[in-house]
């Protein structure tokens, strides 16, 4: 005898990051039954994270055994399209003529139809049945979530030489202040690189920011979102973007089908603003502000559809459900680990630690044994502070799927400790000083354990081993993606490094061209670049190291290789049935390692063999000359 609503939907919908204590489906019952009374609705929460369109689809049909009177369905962060074999052919011509800007083109095409086809496969599901179906258009964070720095894909001809030209006097333009000019490069390089890249958007968003134009900000900021969905190699994070939203809200015309624009919604809710930390965890999570804005939005359409009067968001929102300062204090708590996982900055990490612990005070005892675990080298489960908060609900989304060498994380949740009364930050230098020294040893700086410590959203150090899925590269080196690559290593003041590196340029046909080394803004050495791969030694002299982290610059060669070569290259893989590249690699790491060059002095003026050239190192030298003949 109640109204039913059953709920359908990704981790959004689902509440990731506050679940199972809070979540929509939780919040969208409350605010139905406080209009008409608990004996009268119920909602049936059927979301699932990480669902894709097919799983949704089944899920949609199998939702009507409970006879809903309304379905909602929340989802469209997942759905990223990958080329089949019938598309190939096509493809092929695309990319040779027209570079990756063509491949987005269609690859949004494929987008479009697929959404279409899902509202109309659900549309002809629903026909004859007396089922409202409520399609809630999702938003992302477009304020605070930013995509590491990259360069621009594969463009036709000498597209990516004229791209790095203007992106350079972009820069320089930007820094001086001169907006004017800066936007005016800007717009070249989108006209060259057909909106594929990042990097000139954004510059458009801070352009039209300075000038308080709201919409042009949000408008570039939604670009810059959608800049790398074609990738099919590696989606940064789930993301909706504006060809799915668009394909949704064209659902609205469909009789029996309502659709509720979240993007419209927090648009008028922040006054034009672009969404950000407010009403977003991370990427696409929504905060309980944000659940609720959303939910009433969906509420107030669920009571229409029932009782045919129009009821005023406003009025749920009246009485929205509440969270308690535990259950905020947890979910920010996740959250600064989350974005720091994707590479967020400090900022935003220190953000959410300062809201965790305003919100949970019991939060500074996790980051304390957090900030302990993952500054130890050994395994995780190894080391004490871990298995004291083993069993926890927040311990999975805590210590990810690798250790990593959380640097900004841990400086910012350090930092927000000391400023709670909580100093624990010379414990903290001592620890990294103790665990990562190069007197324990040397240190191959290329593990995912530090390589992933320089990938930021502001830093153009892209390197694959910081990424799970590698963007296609060879999971046993390093490529880089960029011009320059970055790596840290933790050093003693006045006391000497020893650098090995074993390296390759792509490419590289003759003599010209040198990989130049830095450490600390300081200019070691210049090493030959070749297609084949070299061993180099550098010694890095005391006066040029300091206390703590210090940083290495490598950088890589202008093209060795033009674009349509590559492009040309990249074709030929795709037909072959092969991941291509679609990024142009620079440089080729097989092995960085950092010792102490001191201790390898002495071991060699005794006769000993120096920890930098041990039977490990040489074995790691020896598969480096295998794999050219494998390559």
């Amino acid at each position: 005898g109640k109204w039913r609503v059953v709920l359908v939907g990704e981790s959004v919908a689902r509440g990731y990051l506050y679940d199972p204590e809070f979540n929509p489906a939780s919040a969208l019952q409350q605010m139905l039954r406080s209009y008409l009374g608990s004996a009268e609705i119920d909602v049936v929460d059927l979301a699932k994270s990480s669902a894709t369109m097919q799983p949704l689809k089944e899920l949609i049909g199998q939702s009507l055994a409970l006879s809903p009177d309304v379905l909602v369905v929340f989802a469209g962060n997942n759905w990223h399209m990958q080329l089949r074999d019938s598309d190939i052919a096509y493809v092929d011509s695309t990319l040779r003529r027209d570079g990756v800007p063509g491949l987005k083109s269609y690859v949004d095409s494929l987008v479009r139809h697929a959404v279409r086809q899902l509202t109309a496969q659900v549309s002809t599901l629903m026909n004859g049945r007396e089922v409202t179906v409520i399609w809630v258009v999702p938003e992302s964070n477009l304020d605070d979530w930013h995509d590491p720095v990259s360069t621009a894909p594969l463009l036709p001809r000498q597209g990516n030489r004229e791209w790095h030209e203007l992106n350079q006097r972009a820069s320089r333009a930007l820094q001086q202040g001169d907006l004017m000019r800066a936007e005016e490069l800007a717009q070249a390089m989108v006209r060259l690189d057909g909106g594929t890249n990042a990097v000139p958007l954004r510059t458009l968003a801070e352009c039209c920011r300075s000038r308080t134009d709201l919409r042009g900000t949000k408008r570039y900021l939604e670009m810059c979102r959608d800049a790398e969905g074609w990738n099919p190699s590696f989606p940064y994070s789930p993301r909706t973007s504006v060809t799915i939203q668009n394909a949704l809200r064209d659902a609205a015309s469909v009789p029996g089908h309502i659709v509720v624009d979240l993007p419209q919604l927090f648009g008028r809710y922040l006054d034009d603003r672009p969404p950000g930390r407010r009403l977003f965890l991370d990427y696409c999570h929504l905060t309980s502000e944000g659940i609720n804005l959303a939910m009433a939005a969906v509420g107030a359409r669920v009571l229409e559809s029932l009782g045919g009067q129009p009821v005023a968001i406003e009025e749920l929102l009246s009485r929205p459900p509440s969270t308690s300062g535990e259950i905020e204090g947890k979910a920010a708590l996740v959250a600064a680990v989350h974005n720091a996982h994707y590479y967020q900055g400090y900022e935003l990490a220190s953000y959410w630690c300062a809201h965790a612990l305003r919100f949970w005070p019991e939060s500074a005892q996790i980051m304390e044994r957090f900030v302990d675990f993952q500054t130890r080298r050994s395994d995780t489960m190894a080391c004490k502070s871990a298995i004291e908060l083993f069993g926890r609900p927040e311990f999975v989304t805590l210590i990810g799927t690798r250790k990593r060498l959380d640097l900004p994380l841990i400086d910012a949740m350090v930092g927000c400790l000391a400023a709670a009364g909580i100093d624990i930050r010379r414990q903290v230098s001592e620890l990294r000083a103790r665990e990562h020294s190069l007197r324990t040893g040397p240190k191959e700086l290329t593990d995912f354990y530090y390589s992933s410590a320089m990938l930021r959203p502001s830093e153009p150090a892209w390197t694959s081993k910081s990424f799970f899925t590698n963007i296609s590269s060879h999971s046993i080196y390093t490529s880089a993606f960029y011009e320059t690559s970055k790596f840290i290593f933790f050093g003693e003041k006045q006391r000497p490094v020893g650098l090995r590196l074993t390296y390759r340029v792509p490419g590289q046909c003759g003599p010209a061209g040198t990989v130049n080394i830095e450490v600390n803004g300081h200019h070691l050495a210049q090493a030959p670049a070749a297609a084949t791969w070299q061993t180099f030694e550098v010694s890095v002299l005391s006066n040029c190291v300091t206390d703590g982290l210090n940083e290495i610059v490598i950088s890589w060669p202008e093209e060795a290789e033009g674009s349509q070569v590559l492009l040309d290259r990249a074709a030929d893989a795709l037909l072959a049935r092969r991941m291509p590249r679609f990024y142009r690699v620079f440089g080729e790491i097989h092995s960085l390692r950092a010792f102490d060059a001191g201790a390898a002095a002495a071991a060699a003026a005794a006769g000993e063999t120096p920890a930098a050239v041990s039977e490990e190192t040489m074995i790691a030298s020896s598969e480096a000359s295998d794999l050219v003949v494998a390559d």
